[in-house]
Order: structure tokens, then C-alpha cells, then sequence
């Protein structure tokens, strides 16, 4: 296992979308689409450099995300610009963070009160609940046989969260990179 780390994740495309067709315009853009709320897809499961990560929300919403070399939002957001009847774009500036390592769990259980340790992966889950009261967003992951967690929170909580979330990181021996001072 792998020592104990937050990382910030460098700024990549997001786009969130809902309305009765945001599904269905999506599918005809060969988007996979997660069958269900509150789970999310990724081609292969291999989390690569181009790939697009599509969380499904809520039945009529979905939060994409590109891999930091990927192109798909671009190509999406130029689609958009035709205003396709009930698709609706949502503005999404998140800041993303991944934790993972030997006591992930450990932090985890300190600053949320999901047992994250409990969760089947098979199924990819999608968690919204409050770290540190804060709303964020989860996508738990393995990631050579190491779960992984990616989070997102709105970008006015993202100092807060990332500066108290690293505590505890710290606290347990780990790391937190990425942030700028």
C-alpha cells in the first residue's frame, strides 16, 4: 500500500447538465450514462489520461469530468451552444481532491460520518453527504487493488476543506500536495 496522501487535483473541464433530456442527449453524444442516481461510469474503468468520468446525480442529472488530457466537454460544451431543448448546463467550478493510502479509512471516519470502508465498489457507488460540513461529492475507486477517493466541493469551501481535511491527513502521517501558499 501507499503512504497516506490528499492531493489537490490539477484544473480539469467539468460540465454539469440536467433537464427531462440531459440523459438522452447525452446517450446520443455515445456518452455512457450510469443506469441509476447516484452512480457513475468511466470507460474502462482505467481512470487514463483522456478519460471522461459521468456521475449520474439524480435521475435527470449528470456532473462529468474529463481526464486532465481528455477533449469530450469541449466537444459537449460546442453542442450546447445550440440550446437543445431540456438540457440545461450547470455552471461546475469544483475543487477535486483524491485521497487515498494505508489509513484512508482511518481519515475518513474522522471528518464524515459514511462508513467508506463498508461500501462494495462493484456497484460504483456515488456519495453525497457533508465532510467537515461541508456538501461534497465522492467517487470512491481502486485503483491497483488501493481505494482511492475523488471529492468534490463548491470552489468558495475548497480552501477550508483542503486546509482541514490536510490536517487530519497530516496528523495520521500522510501528505497533502498540490496547494499553492
Amino acid at each position: 500500500m501507499s503512504a497516506l496522501a490528499l492531493k489537490l487535483h490539477e484544473r480539469r473541464d467539468r460540465l454539469g447538465l440536467k433537464g427531462q433530456r440531459a440523459g438522452e442527449w447525452l446517450a446520443a453524444r455515445g456518452i455512457v450514462l450510469p443506469a441509476t442516481p447516484n452512480t457513475w461510469t468511466h470507460p474502462e474503468e482505467t481512470f487514463g489520461a483522456d478519460a471522461l468520468l459521468v456521475a449520474r446525480l439524480g435521475q435527470f442529472e449528470f456532473f462529468l469530468e474529463d481526464g486532465m488530457a481528455g477533449t469530450s466537454l469541449k466537444r459537449l460544451s460546442a453542442a450546447l451552444d445550440e440550446q437543445p431543448p431540456g438540457v440545461y448546463p450547470v455552471l461546475r467550478e469544483d475543487w477535486a481532491f483524491q485521497l487515498g493510502g494505508e489509513r484512508v479509512h482511518e481519515v475518513l471516519a474522522q471528518v464524515c460520518n459514511v462508513n467508506f470502508a463498508a461500501l462494495s465498489l462493484d456497484s460504483h457507488p456515488l456519495i453525497m453527504t457533508l465532510m467537515i460540513g461541508v456538501a461534497i461529492l465522492v467517487v470512491p475507486q481502486s485503483v491497483a487493488a488501493e481505494r482511492h477517493y475523488r471529492i468534490w466541493c463548491d470552489p468558495t469551501f475548497g480552501p477550508y476543506l483542503g486546509e482541514s481535511l490536510g490536517a487530519v491527513v497530516i496528523e495520521c502521517g500522510g501528505s497533502y500536495t498540490g496547494v499553492s501558499g
